[in-house]
């Protein structure tokens, strides 16, 4: 169901399909289940290419140059629900329509509505709330053209989400949910245009002028490349603070923010929060969790001026073991992932830090890692405060039940991943280190952007989609 996923969408290219495959390599950070592309030319046909897998499995030189057309849109899936399943993939179209969207973020309201389109005769092939939210677009744009459509999606569906969509033969468009929650950028390259997830898929294939959409703001570049934009619903701005920290690779900027100068300034904060707190902390050497923690790491050992290190090394050919779809393959994957580096952190005193805890799997077991190898004393930074509350608009924790932070104190937190002291960052000094006066951080306060009533009916839909695959 839910899912926080990278979509791409081009218009005006001489090789398409080949600008898609390049986005969904660098996007693949985003999704490492199924990736899918569709394109199309301009007198209608559409082509559609998408599988289970890593993209550079699926795609080869012969089938990108089979999908041809000078428009189109992909996705790089991160499976919560549906997981194995070729009918998960996306982009999802209607054949008849000519419709097509790739979908990142969640609905909250989906099993409710769902039901609702069911009862009137609407068929479903897939458990993903993607295919929900473009039947959602359909029937707007059916009575009304683009705009129209987008509204229809904005009063009818709950979450977080950013869209892009193509309609064969007419052109391709983009928009997000009303409070702008999950990121989605345009860019411009000659006549050219596209949207991304991240900064880094449009400015690495020469795009310029690159911004991020409005709350609630759609655009439609249509075949003659003549370019609308409106912003459709306004709400207040909540853009994710765990994209600046986890989910977005350090090279793209996320509403004018580098994420590379927000990482530096975390480290930054955390090491004058433990130099003024705890200024007994005997430090030998800082470390980081490979691989987002690294800016973070590096500036915080220059703020304390102590050695920086790298003592744990990833093992490159397994995932981002968070994203993983159950907490059994997370465990089987994390005893392949990390490896320590005996001659860093043998007899000395380690500073470790990580971008963030949720489960508290990864942390227990680096921290046990670290001390098998020599260690003397394990403190354990994180830049993200302590997660509390579940997720309800993409991110992997839609449960407060699989929180380690939940109805926990930072001591029992500590004391139970094993760690000598353990240092969170302050939710303050998280808005300020980002630099956006408004956030989405429900996961830290429990003070969601949007209606949360269909909440629970969601939760217990996605703890059933789970037991499927477990």
């Amino acid at each position: 169901m839910a899912q926080l996923c990278g979509v791409f969408g081009v218009i005006g290219s001489s090789q398409a399909a080949a600008e898609l495959y390049i986005a969904l390599t660098h996007q693949q950070h985003r999704g490492q289940d199924a990736a899918g592309i569709a394109t199309s030319d301009s007198q209608g046909k559409l082509n559609v290419l998408k599988s289970r897998g890593l993209a550079i499995e699926i795609f080869s030189e012969e089938n990108i140059a089979n999908l041809d057309g000078g428009m189109g849109i992909c996705h790089n899936r991160y499976p919560t629900a549906g997981y194995g399943d070729v009918k998960e993939c996306q982009p999802f179209f209607l054949d008849k329509e000519g419709i097509g969207i790739a979908f990142n973020g969640n609905i909250i309201n989906y099993p409710y509505m769902k039901k609702q389109l069911e009862a009137a005769g609407r068929e479903f092939e897939s458990s993903s709330d993607g295919e929900l939210l473009l039947y959602i677009f359909q029937e707007g744009y059916a009575n009304g053209g683009f705009f129209e459509a987008v509204r229809n999606v904005h009063e009818k569906l709950i979450g977080g989400y950013s869209v892009v969509g193509i309609i064969a033969g007419e052109g391709i468009f983009a928009f997000k949910d009303p409070n702008g929650i999950r990121p989605l950028l345009m860019g411009k390259r000659g006549t050219a245009y596209a949207f991304a997830s991240e900064s880094i898929a449009l400015s690495i294939e020469g795009y310029n002028d690159i911004q991020d959409l409005k709350p609630g703001e759609a655009a439609f570049i249509r075949k003659d490349m003549e370019a609308e934009r409106r912003v459709v619903t306004a709400g207040e701005p909540r853009p994710c603070a765990f994209e600046f920290v986890y989910f977005s690779t350090v090279e793209s900027k996320l509403e004018g923010i580098p994420v590379y100068q927000a990482r530096s300034r975390l480290g930054q904060a955390l090491a004058r929060k433990a130099r003024e707190k705890w200024p007994e902390l005997e430090i030998d050497v800082v470390i980081p969790v490979p691989d987002t923690s690294r800016p973070a790491a590096n500036a915080l050992a220059k703020e304390l001026g102590k050695p920086y290190e790298e003592g744990l090394v990833k093992n490159r050919y397994i995932g981002r073991t968070f994203i993983m779809p159950t907490q059994r393959i997370r465990e089987n994957a994390l005893k392949l992932k990390l490896k320590p580096i005996e001659s860093v952190i043998k007899g000395k005193k380690v500073m470790v830090v990580d971008d963030s805890i949720v489960r508290g799997t990864t942390s227990k077991r680096i921290i046990r890692l670290i001390r098998d190898f020599g260690a003397e004393k394990v403190y354990l930074l994180s830049t993200f405060p302590p997660i509390r509350n579940p997720c309800l608009y993409g991110i992997d924790f839609t449960s407060e039940k699989e929180l380690i932070a939940h109805g926990k104190t930072i001591k029992e937190v500590e004391q139970h991943v094993g760690a000598d002291r353990l240092i969170y960052m302050s939710p303050e000094d998280l808005k300020e280190c980002i630099g956006l006066k408004s956030l989405c951080m429900a996961c830290i306060t429990g003070e969601y952007p949007t209606p949360t009533g269909h909440a629970k009916e969601m939760q217990t839909q996605r703890q059933e989609d789970y037991a499927k695959i477990k």
